[in-house]
């Protein structure tokens, strides 16, 4: 709030307080200040922000167009192309969804390749796995990671976008036993 108040033309910041509001379930506020960056900024990393909060809000259109937005400003961002699938999911369009979620594990095993213990790409890529019902390799690199002493950072995260996946699926046995064994590492 400070630093709008201190510019309010800050599009970053402006961003950054909607993705708290979207944390906190707060989706309106969070739209608002999506919508606020945008404008700002026609080519901010808000819109994929702004397509995630209405993906939460079961809004699966108004989703689907910010994805494809976002993804036609940065084709290699494996995250915004997981939730457009996640996306196609939740539209009964299985073949598109599919085709996005193994271009985002491509890419994130690509990254995890380079880099093992990024642990933010490798949670992301157990999710992915999840998503596209690999659920074995899900289950190995999450009980991986754990077992390499990612933070405890990390693991919340992983946990709220566990949470997330979950608000759109809410009966996704395998993704309700992951955040299960997430939770209890924390203990």
């Amino acid at each position: 709030d400070r630093a709008i108040e201190l510019n309010p033309k800050y599009d970053w910041a402006i961003a950054s307080r909607g993705q708290t509001y979207q944390s906190m379930k707060r989706y309106a506020k969070a739209l608002e200040d999506f919508d606020r960056a945008i404008e700002l900024n026609p080519k901010s990393w808000s819109i994929a922000c702004r397509g995630e909060t209405y993906l939460m809000l079961k809004l699966y259109n108004e989703a689907l167009v910010d994805f494809n937005r976002a993804i036609n400003l940065d084709s290699d961002s494996n995250w915004k192309l997981y939730n457009r699938a996640l996306t196609y999911l939740a539209l009964n369009q299985p073949d598109k969804a599919r085709a996005d979620l193994l271009l985002a594990i491509k890419l994130a095993k690509e990254d995890y390749e380079k880099d093992a213990k990024d642990w933010n790409n490798a949670f992301n890529l157990a999710l992915y796995y999840l998503a596209a019902q690999y659920n074995q390799p899900a289950e190995q690199l999450y009980r991986y990671v754990l077992s390499q002493g990612a933070s405890l950072e990390r693991v919340h995260a992983a946990i709220q976008d566990l949470n997330d996946f979950l608000t759109i699926f809410p009966d996704h046995v395998q993704a309700t036993s992951m955040r299960q064994l997430l939770q209890s590492s924390l203990t």
